[in-house]
This record gives structure tokens, sequence and C-alpha cells, in this order.
């Protein structure tokens, strides 16, 4: 038996010895039977090292596929949207258009490598969820980070049906899960569940105490949540917990994107 054989024996736990001997057979094989002792361990080392970082890929892309299938769209159709589908000349003020998106390219820039929550305010059909997703199609085709997205009125709606339907309750679960542990979540229309702005409510409280478990989730682990809304600050404490918002919606003036001068343009 070769050194390297004989050092593989001794020094890697469970491997498989037959195995190696049929791989000495190959080309890469001659040349591990003509490496020192040393030589192989570290050859073993960087093969470890290698595998590790594979694993740890294919668990990013395996919890980046969960993530994304239990998102939850308004109305169930998904949306793609890049930053070059953008049209400024939808807008009456296409300077203004321009300076928004320049905004939200440049944060979703920064967050390739960083995490901080960002939220988006505005009229409904601005484009607030168009560019929230132009985000995230950005951050993770260019980081790899996993993304989702979730409507806020449809999830209240779920949470509705769990009393009715066990299913219901089930995927309630998966997707609290996924709503905690990915990387970047889009929370769009927030604030429409508590109804409209002039007449706004409390919350529903089985609503409260999944948000609140979900961003409190997020906050201890770091996680990048975006958020669009129709409502200003104020309006967030008429609906919910201090705690909550205090979780998700950012103070950090420079991570705040406003739709002030945007016109109701949809699908822009």
């Amino acid at each position: 038996m070769s050194s390297a054989e004989e050092f593989a024996k001794r020094n890697i736990p469970g491997s498989n010895i037959s195995e190696l001997i049929e791989r000495m057979k190959t080309e890469e094989g001659k040349r591990l039977l003509n490496l020192t002792q040393e030589e192989f361990s570290e050859f073993h080392k960087n093969n470890e090292l290698a595998l590790n970082e594979k694993w740890r890929k294919d668990q990013q892309r395996l919890k980046s596929k969960f993530c994304y299938r239990n998102s939850i769209w308004s109305g169930g159709e998904e949306i793609k949207f890049k930053f070059s589908d953008w049209d400024v000349n939808r807008q009456s003020n296409p300077q203004a258009a321009h300076a928004i998106a320049k905004q939200a390219y440049t944060l979703a820039t920064e967050l390739l490598t960083d995490s901080f929550n960002v939220t988006m305010y505005g009229k409904s059909g601005t484009g607030k969820t168009s560019l929230a997703i132009a985000m995230l199609t950005k951050i993770h085709e260019e980081s790899g980070k996993s993304i989702m997205v979730v409507s806020t009125a449809e999830l209240s709606s779920l949470l509705a049906d769990q009393y009715t339907y066990q299913k219901t309750k089930e995927k309630l679960d998966d997707l609290k899960r996924a709503l905690t542990e990915v990387d970047v979540l889009l929370l769009d229309d927030f604030g429409t569940e508590g109804g409209i702005i002039s007449d706004l409510k409390p919350v529903r409280r089985d609503l409260q105490n999944y948000l609140y478990q979900v961003a409190n989730g997020r906050f201890q682990g770091k996680k990048t949540t975006i958020i669009t809304t129709n409502n200003v600050d104020k309006h967030f404490v008429q609906m919910y917990d201090p705690k909550i918002i205090s979780r998700l919606v950012t103070k950090n003036k420079d991570h705040r994107i406003l739709f002030n001068d945007m016109e109701d343009v949809r699908e822009v």
C-alpha cells in the first residue's frame, strides 16, 4: 500500500479506502500516489474546504427555493421586475422618478454585503412594489441572498382561514419559518390590513402576534426587511404594537424612499 493510502487510512476517519484505491488508477490518482504525507495532508485539507463550500452553497440554494416558494403575492400573481424595466417617462416628473430609482439601486447595492431595513412610502400605483422587486432581484442575482415577497393583506386573510382549514395552519407554520429565515423579505402594501386611511383600526390580534414573532426573529438575526406602504409613520401606531413597528420600520432617513412626486401609474 502506498504512503498516501496508508496516510488516508490513519488520518481520514470513515474514508472509503477501496474507493480511494480506484481513484488512484486515474491520472489524478497517479499524481496523488507521488505525494508525500505532508503534501497529501494539504490536499485533503483543501478538498474538505471545497466540499464544505459546496455544501454551504447547496444549502443556500435549498433555502432560497424554500423561501421564495412560500411567497404570498397580492392577487396570487407573481411579479417580475428589474431596474432596467423602470420607465421614468411614464411619470410626469421623470427627474423625480430617476432619483427614486437611483436611491433604490444604491440601497440594493449596499445590501449585497450589508443588512438593514428599507421603507418605501407613497400613494397606490406609483411603482413602489416594482422598484422593491427590482431591489430583491438585484440582491439575489448578485449576492445569492434568499428573497421572499409577502402581501400583508393576503397574509391577514390566510390567518383568518386557519380556523377553518387545518392545512392552512400547517402552511402558516412553514410560512413563519421562511419569513424568519429569509435573508431579504419584502412586506408589500404594509398597513392595508388596517383598513382605509380615513378609518384605521388596530390590526387583528393573531396577525399582530404572528408578525411580532417574525419581526423579532428577523431583528435578532440581523435580516433585511423592505416595506412598501401607502401609510405614514403615525398611521402604524394606530394599527400595530410599537414593538412590531420598531423592528420593521427603519428610522434611518437614508433608508427611506419617498414617492412624494409620483403619480398613480399602473404597471410602471
